[in-house]
This record gives structure tokens, sequence and C-alpha cells, in this order.
């Protein structure tokens, strides 16, 4: 007896692994936000834009999104979060233990919930194994990214890439802060790099610097405090949920002042 009444030939996979995969990617040709970077903030901000009806864009250079939280701190997966952001873990099913005045998850669970709320949602298109090398700029605003796959980026091929165009970027790089780095080589924007490594402070200074800095191009997360100079904060994370809400509410309003200038 067989085990599956439904087979599924080779041939059949491969065209509909194409298809599928293919229609995302069209879409995303033109979206209404970009979100480069799929850690926490980035994945925030992702979800809270399209609950508002947007059409989002996520891209990440590696196989897994979710950025540093897999690993919780030094391969040990636990994070801590601070009581204020029990309402971002309650809306994306996240469970947690309270300990000591402070909230504690477990890591490939956190990271996994936030990945699933943003990929599932209708308005988002998540594409790993995406680059963002360079950004594509209309008269002063940020209107889009330069992208490539990371496997022709990582071997230094010669292979010309594409653009995907936006409204609105967000830089959710991380550390690296690789789009407004790129804008600064440009532009002389200056960067103050991030600060030695203070949790307390940093999870303040992260939501702080949090911001658009240049028409169309934001900056969130760990990205955010490299630019400005914040202090690194370790695995806490509470912070950068913040962080990504905060600038899906900066986008919100840059939108909304796009389209009237639009319509005016």
């Amino acid at each position: 007896m067989r085990a599956f009444s439904n087979p599924v030939p080779d041939e059949k996979v491969s065209r509909l692994i194409l298809k599928h995969y293919f229609r995302d990617l069209s879409e995303a040709v033109n979206s209404d936000v970009i979100v480069v970077g799929a850690g926490p903030s980035g994945l925030v901000c992702a979800f809270t834009l399209a609950d508002e009806g947007y059409r989002v864009t996520v891209l990440d250079r590696r196989l897994a999104p979710g950025g540093g939280i897999w690993g919780g701190a030094m391969g040990f997966n636990k994070v801590v979060l601070q009581k204020d952001v029990v309402g971002i873990l309650e809306e994306s099913g996240i469970p947690f233990e309270e300990d000591e005045d402070a909230l504690v998850v477990s890591a490939p669970l956190f990271a996994s919930k936030l990945i699933a709320r943003a990929s599932a949602h209708p308005r988002v298109k998540l594409l790993n194994l995406v680059t963002a090398v360079d950004l594509h700029v209309t008269g002063e605003r940020v209107t889009g990214v330069v992208v490539n796959q990371s496997a022709i980026e990582m071997e230094g091929l010669h292979v010309d890439p594409m653009v995907l165009r936006a409204l609105a970027v967000l830089d959710a790089t991380g550390h690296e802060a690789v789009l407004v780095t790129l804008y600064s080589r440009r532009t002389g924007l200056s960067l103050v790099r991030e600060s030695f490594m203070n949790a307390e402070r940093g999870e303040e200074d992260v939501v702080a610097n949090t911001r658009m800095v240049a028409p169309g191009l934001f900056v969130a997360g760990m990205a955010a405090n490299n630019v400005a100079g914040g202090c690194r904060m370790g695995p806490i994370f509470g912070g950068m949920l913040l962080s990504g809400k905060k600038a899906a509410y900066l986008i919100d309003e840059y939108l909304k002042g796009v389209a009237k200038e639009v319509s005016g």
C-alpha cells in the first residue's frame, strides 16, 4: 500500500516553487515599505505597518531570519524583556515567564513567533537570502533598494543586481547599519557608531535613536544605535520591539505626508 494517494512528482515540485516564489518577488518590485533586516525591530515594524494596510517587503541576507535572537547569550537560548512590552508578546502569542520583575522567553520561540507573525501576514513579503547592496534615490528621497542574491554577493561574482521600489525604506540591519552607511558614503552624513555595552542605557538609546535619517530612509534597532552612538545592550530585547513600533509610527506619518503632497 502506498503512503500517499496524491504523490507530487519532482517536476511539479520545481514548477510550483518557481511559480509561487516569482509571484512574490514580482509583487515585491513595488511596495509601500521595504524593511531590510528581519531581526526583532524589522519584523515588528513590518507587521505593524501591514496591520495598517501598507504593503511591506522584508529582506534578510541570511538563511534564517530573526537577527540576533536565536542564540540568546553565549548560546544559552533564553532572552530577557522588560514588563513594558508584555502586550507585544501577548498579541504575538509568545509565552513568557515572569521572574525578578522581568520577562524571560525562549530565544528560538521568540524568534520563530515574530517571523511567523510577519511572514504569514497577507500584506508582507519576506524574502531571505537577499542582500541589499545599494539604495535607489529619486531627487532627494530614498525610493527603494538595490538587491542581489546573498550567495552571489558572498562569492564576489560580477552579476548585476535588481531594484525594488518603495515609498519608504527601513534600515534594520543591526550593528552594521548597512543602508545608512551606504547613504553616508555618498552624502557625508555623520555617523557616531555604537558605544560600550550598557543594557539599561542602551535599551533607552535604541528607542530614542529610531528616526528618519534622510527623506524616505529610516533606521531602527541596533542600526539606530550604531548611527547615533547608543550603547550596546546584549540579550535583552524590549528596546528592539519598541524601536520597531516607533519606526512603524514614523513611517506611517511620513507616508501620509507623501500622500498629501501627491494629492495636493
